[in-house]
């Protein structure tokens, strides 16, 4: 068995004072670090209400944009571009009022349902209400998507590549 020299047991004794090392451990309080868990949460309320409500509101203002203030004949920088909506200023101004009309009141029906919606949001659980908001987000995406294909769809049903309007096939017609 080997023995430590009482001169190396000293000096770690004196330079590691273990006793008050314990004192400042029993006095460390590690759930003062933590902010406020009521803030966290209040704040947690009010960035789930802005994330669902975003969404619709950016469609209000898009559609109203495409309605009141697009330009009067194609371009590449503003307005709702499609490949068939871009060939005549007939297919362009029509694209642009069936977006403005098609997002805009998506955009103010989504608004009113999310404001419906988020307004309840105070008196769910956190883990319920994150999930709803989650719910709300994945459903605006989608309807966002299909109403962005039905303009699409529609510009091409309407509209050649060139911007002419489509005919009408009748039986008699080859």
């Amino acid at each position: 068995m080997s023995t430590i020299p009482t001169e190396i047991t000293a000096a770690t004794e004196s330079s590691l004072n273990v006793e008050s090392i314990k004192g400042l451990m029993d006095a460390f309080d590690p759930a003062a670090l933590l902010p406020d868990l009521s803030k966290v949460f209040g704040s947690l309320v009010t960035v789930c209400r802005i994330a669902v409500l975003l969404g619709p509101v950016i469609l209000l203002i898009l559609g109203l944009a495409y309605l009141f203030l697009s330009p009067k004949e194609a371009n590449y920088y503003f307005g709702y571009r499609c490949y068939f909506g871009m060939g005549s200023v007939r297919a362009w101004r029509f694209t642009q009022r069936m977006a403005g009309l098609c997002l805009g009141g998506l955009g103010l029906v989504l608004t009113v349902i999310m404001a419906v919606i988020t307004g309840g949001y105070g008196s769910m659980d956190v883990m319920d209400m994150v999930w709803n908001a989650v719910n709300c987000l994945i459903w605006e995406a989608v309807l966002a998507l299909v109403a962005t294909l039905t303009i699409n769809l529609t510009a091409m049903a309407l509209f050649d590549a060139k911007g002419e309007k489509r005919r009408r096939w009748t039986k008699g017609q080859s």
